[in-house]
């Protein structure tokens, strides 16, 4: 999943402001963007940041965030573009390999399409097992 550019986060964006007031803002900002590789080029110096944190700050609502846990301060929106510095990796899925000599009956693109499954926070990730 690639992060929109800031014209296209606009585009999709609607209309009102995400947090009532700025310790709202900087709140959820710490738990989220605080911690992100979509916002780390802002936090080193080397770039403008995520463009979904540009679109709230226009005063739009940007419709990659959807509710999380309204009146929790900090945890109100889940981000579909987060990931945690700590994640590492590249989390897009990947599809499994025919094996080798296998003959296929359809092509498999068509039907893969790329996904990200979201999870509350604080849910168990899945670990690699032997």
């Amino acid at each position: 999943m690639t992060l929109p550019t800031f014209d296209e986060a606009m585009a999709t964006s609607r209309e009102g402001v995400a947090f009532s007031n700025g310790t709202e803002a900087e709140c959820w900002m710490e738990n989220y963007c605080g911690r992100c590789v979509n916002d780390a080029e802002l936090r080193r110096g080397d770039g403008p940041g995520c463009a979904l944190v540009l679109v709230a700050y226009e005063d739009r609502f940007p419709a990659e965030w959807t509710p999380d846990k309204p009146g929790h301060l900090g945890q109100q929106w889940r981000c579909m573009y987060f990931r945690s510095e700590e994640d590492g990796g590249d989390p897009e899925p990947k599809p499994i390999p025919d094996p080798p000599g296998q003959l296929t009956l359809a092509p498999r693109e068509p039907f893969e399409r790329p996904a990200r499954m979201l999870a509350p926070l604080g849910t168990p990730q899945p670990a690699e097992v032997a």
